[in-house]
């Protein structure tokens, strides 16, 4: 039996680099080599692009949260000062209906 022959029936194929066979058999290690490649590196921009977007979701979040701080600040002095002195809201308000009321008679 030839080493040849051996290594076909294990699944071992020496290949001639200069046959169809043994460029065909390069072509395909080629490819897994590229496809594995491709994956790993998809891998790492996906990774990245998570990495980002977590970034950029925490500081939106920070953000909204101390916006919301300052409006339910200001929100308080506002009822404070309406407390205090009512009339100037009242007055606001009872020119918003009369402008309102105007407008929607055209």
């Amino acid at each position: 039996m030839s080493l040849n022959t051996l290594l076909t029936q294990l699944g071992l194929q020496r290949h001639d680099p200069h046959s169809l066979e043994g460029q065909l058999h390069a072509m395909r290690r080629d490819v897994q080599h590229l496809r594995q490649l491709l994956s790993r590196q998809t891998g790492q921009t996906a990774n990245h692009w998570g990495d980002q977007l977590h970034e950029i979701g925490s500081a939106v979040a920070t953000q909204t949260g101390e916006f919301a701080q300052m409006a339910g600040q200001e929100a308080r002095k506002g009822a404070g000062m309406i407390r205090r002195d009512p009339l100037p809201a009242i007055a606001l308000a009872g020119t918003a209906l009369l402008l309102i009321r105007l407008l929607s008679r055209r």
